[in-house]
């Protein structure tokens, strides 16, 4: 009888080391290499468009 209940626990355990090992897999995010690529794209498009704003503004002042 003790040996099915420790076989049951060990089962849920099982089941919930998956479902954490699933939860973990989903929330790795973006790898270095891409971080680079995205903050390199991130200044390629956001610079210049800083740069036009500020041109159109700075008139005003």
């Amino acid at each position: 009888m003790t040996n099915d209940k420790e076989e049951q626990i060990l089962e849920e355990i099982r089941k919930m080391n998956d479902k954490l090992d699933h939860i973990t897999e989903k929330q790795k995010g973006l790898s270095t290499p891409m971080k680079f690529i995205a903050l390199l794209l991130g200044f390629m498009v956001l610079g210049p468009l800083i740069a036009i704003l500020l041109s159109f503004v700075t008139p005003f002042f």
